[in-house]
């Protein structure tokens, strides 16, 4: 058995909020930009499979970097390997949470909208479908964020690229266009 490199384990980047202008600006022309709307949707979808992830680990049920099997953890003891049972990928478990530390990844109070996001960009059959889902997604967090606006992190900082207020700021334009147009 060999450790594994932190530098092995990669994340998928928060969308950048850029692209995400551009998409809702295509959209309010009714301009149908098909890569740019999956580029987002995509890079969306696997930000929220890193987050569910992650919650997972930090519950104690860690996916193989490996073969994608569960390791379950038992403790928290940072210096404790962990290994999977399927194909011997290890990794210490403080390792592994300093890989996601500081990414924005850990959202456990928002799963539920994470999975039903995910469950329709699999299912969204029109590129309609998959810009209400990005909407929703986007809105739901923006909406949670909007309600305890001096107290804690926006769960949005977690899906769009910037600091808190950045954030904030981009998601109240996009908002304030939405209603003009």
């Amino acid at each position: 058995m060999s450790e594994t490199s932190t530098t092995q384990i990669r994340w998928a980047p928060r969308v950048r909020r850029e692209k995400l202008r551009r998409l809702y600006e295509s959209d309010a022309c009714r301009i149908v930009d098909a890569d740019l709307l999956d580029d987002v949707g995509t890079t969306l979808y696997c930000r929220c499979r890193d987050i569910l992830i992650v919650c997972d680990a930090a519950e104690g049920r860690m996916k193989c970097h490996e073969c994608g099997g569960v390791i379950v953890r038992h403790d928290d003891a940072k210096k404790r390997v962990v290994i999977c049972g399927n194909c011997g990928w290890a990794i210490r478990w403080g390792d592994y949470q300093r890989t996601y530390q500081h990414q924005e990844l850990y959202a456990r109070g928002l799963t539920e909208e994470v999975q039903r996001f995910m469950t329709g960009w699999e299912q969204a059959a029109s590129a309609r479908e998959k810009m209400l889902l990005i909407d929703r997604l986007i809105h739901t967090w923006h909406w949670e964020a909007r309600k305890d606006r001096d107290r804690g992190r926006p769960a949005a900082v977690n899906l769009i690229e910037g600091s808190r207020r950045q954030v904030l700021e981009f998601l109240d334009e996009l908002s304030r266009a939405g209603r003009s147009g």
